[in-house]
């Protein structure tokens, strides 16, 4: 498999920079988004909670 990668870096310097800049630039989207997911479903659960227990005050 490595193999693979390392001839197709050196007979396709440009394409295969694009590709792993590429997959780099998509993980890196992927993982800050699924962070700020997080963040925000907790903090609106956490609103919900607290207005539940207004409710039931």
């Amino acid at each position: 498999m490595m193999t693979i990668l390392f001839h197709m870096l050196s007979d396709h310097a440009f394409w295969g920079a694009l590709v792993l800049v590429s997959l780099l630039w998509y993980s890196t989207i992927t993982i800050y988004v699924a962070i700020k997911g997080v963040r925000d479903i907790r903090k609106m659960l956490q609103r919900l909670s607290e207005l539940k227990s207004a409710r039931e005050r």
